[in-house]
């Protein structure tokens, strides 16, 4: 604690003294306000008084003396008969003065003085902030973790409603424009030549577009946000395309981590959308006679390895032809690195590497 010591310049008497006598109280002041006080009563201060002023009786030629126990490490001297103490932290004290004259000391004047203990002060008080501020946090983690998850929960039920939406009118629509195509193509017969190339044309269309909705229904879908169904999905579709095709498939799956793996949404359908776009490549063109696949840890995701056997293409002059400008801009949009080697005569190779978001 802080003490200030004011002290006051008082008309003192002049006349001499034949002895020392003892100091007397004249006056208190608390917080500027007198109190009216019993010297043999204890002086209690509140926790909101924080200015103690005690006045003497003067005494002509003479030096005061004071120490306050429990707060003074020594006596401490004044010439002018007034000690001033500011903000006393709470406990017991005792006001001792004594006067000096003529190099003689008066006995000692005693005053007991009690000071209330502020909260601050108090033993518990440290702890209960201290707790207080914990619970504090804690609820305010909660209540940010609680909406966090509310929010996720709001996109879920929206991600659902689209895919339903998706499956249930655009890829009803699309599979009755198939079948009403095929019906056509049928009742037509041979006397349509000029119209057949046309509807081959629409269904094809139809089909691939809703195989398209079928993909993007499957990505969106919440249900299948694991990434062991997106490597089991990308197995499967795989088999489905090559066995037709009589390309044999070597599928390796060394990826260990799958379950701890972060991929959004879109990353999800880049990556599957990348994937199948490879895949059929390679049925449509390599003229290849076995396919690996390979997914493997990277340092911060996993990295997925296509190879074919097949005649390969020369890179720089099929650059533009060849779907590689897509290939790049799905991984530039998906925290995704991209690359592709391919030779005539010795296969192609498409590497992508799948960043954890």
């Amino acid at each position: 604690m802080k003490i200030k010591l004011l002290v006051f310049f008082l008309g003192l008497s002049v006349s001499p003294l034949a002895q020392t006598p003892e100091p007397t109280i004249l006056s208190i002041r608390i917080n500027g306000q007198t109190k009216a006080f019993n010297p043999k009563v204890p002086l209690q201060l509140s926790a909101l008084d924080d200015d103690l002023v005690i006045q003497f009786r003067p005494q002509a030629n003479s030096q005061y003396q004071y120490l306050l126990e429990n707060y003074d490490k020594d006596w401490g001297k004044t010439p002018y008969p007034i000690v001033r103490y500011t903000n006393l932290a709470g406990g017991d004290y005792t006001l001792k003065v004594r006067t000096l004259q003529n190099n003689h000391l008066s006995s000692i004047l005693s005053f007991p003085i009690t000071a209330e203990r502020s909260l601050m002060e108090e033993w518990w008080f440290l702890p209960s902030v201290i707790f207080y501020s914990l619970l504090l946090l804690g609820a305010g983690i909660y209540f940010f973790l609680l909406y966090n998850f509310r929010e996720k929960l709001k996109v879920e039920t929206i991600r659902q409603k689209i895919a339903s939406d998706l499956h249930d009118e655009v890829g009803a629509t699309l599979s009755s424009i198939s079948i009403a195509t095929r019906v056509v193509q049928k009742k037509l017969g041979s006397s349509a030549n000029g119209l057949s190339p046309i509807l081959e044309q629409i269904k094809t269309d139809s089909e691939d577009t809703i195989q398209t909705i079928r993909d993007t229904v499957w990505a969106i879908n919440p249900e299948n946000d694991s990434v062991e169904l997106l490597f089991e999905k990308m197995r499967s579709f795989a088999l489905q395309i090559l066995t037709i095709q009589n390309i044999s498939l070597d599928f390796k799956n060394e990826y260990q981590y799958a379950k701890s793996l972060k991929m959004s949404m879109e990353q999800r359908r880049n990556v599957y959308m990348m994937y199948k776009e490879a895949i059929n490549n390679i049925a449509k063109h390599a003229q290849a006679t076995k396919v690996s696949v390979l997914i493997s840890k990277a340092n911060e995701g996993f990295k997925l390895a296509i190879s074919d056997n097949g005649k390969g293409f020369d890179y720089q002059e099929n650059h533009e032809g060849n779907g590689l400008k897509n290939f790049q801009k799905r991984a530039d949009e998906s925290f995704m690195q991209f690359k592709m080697k391919s030779e005539i005569g010795k296969g192609t190779e498409l590497e992508m590497v799948v960043f954890e978001v």
